[in-house]
């Protein structure tokens, strides 16, 4: 499991992203890449998608966390009306 701080190695989804800018200046319908390459991408986007999943929880739970500090609890207990 890779640690909070580890850079994320993103290399493999740039150069993908690369190779699919320039097949559509090209012009081209398909993209072809060897299955090494597939392995490393989807290594990659295996990586970014748990880090994400992760910063998601942490968002949500420190949503839930500024939420509950903001959160006023009165207590009435009825009182009298005073006459004047």
């Amino acid at each position: 499991m890779q640690s909070k701080s580890s850079k994320i190695q993103t290399r493999p989804i740039e150069d993908f992203l690369g190779r699919v800018r320039t097949l559509r200046q090209q012009g081209q319908k398909q993209i072809i890449i060897p299955a090494a390459e597939a392995d490393r991408l989807a290594d990659s986007l295996s990586q970014v998608m748990t880090r994400l999943a992760g910063i998601q929880e942490e968002v949500i739970e420190a949503l839930k966390t500024a939420q509950q500090a903001q959160t006023v609890n009165i207590a009435m207990d009825g009182g009298e009306f005073e006459k004047k």
